[in-house]
């Protein structure tokens, strides 16, 4: 189960609950919007909500080192491990292609739940956007924590 949680941890931070750009940052509207619906998804542990930002095969490389698949990721998003205080994203690079968009940056928290719980988390991260015909997806992402103080 813990593993379940570590994996949960770092797939939240995909959805900005405040979100911050680098100067000269620019975020496209259709990834912005994505991001708004997966964070209203997450919170309200909507799952359906969720698979239509997740792609199918989307796969996360978690803070505990493990990579696991969408349907793994929502199983434990269900099981209600979503509890953060003071949570930002600070998006400091985002590079787009016509098929693929590739955000990163690092996200701040203070989880209440899993690895980091009760301490001030800094997790670097890199999401990669694909442009399918549901409009664009998270088909990956990766996440480590950096610094728990």
């Amino acid at each position: 189960m813990l593993k379940g949680i570590a994996l949960f941890t770092a797939l939240v931070a995909a959805a900005p609950a405040s979100a911050q750009l680098a100067p000269g940052v620019r975020m496209p509207p259709e990834i912005g919007a994505a991001y708004g619906q997966l964070g209203k998804a997450m919170l309200a542990h909507d799952a359906a909500g969720v698979r239509a930002v997740w792609a199918d095969d989307f796969i996360v490389n978690s803070p505990n080192n493990t990579v696991i698949g969408r349907e793994d990721v929502i199983a434990v998003m269900e099981q209600d491990f979503l509890e953060y205080r003071d949570f930002h994203k600070h998006i400091t690079f985002v590079g787009e292609k016509p098929e693929v968009t590739v955000v990163m940056g690092y996200d701040t928290m203070i989880p209440l739940k899993g690895p980091g719980a009760g301490k001030q988390v800094t997790r670097p991260f890199t999401d990669v956007w694909a442009k399918r015909s549901a409009g664009w997806q998270l088909i990956a992402r990766q996440a480590t924590i950096a610094k728990a103080e």
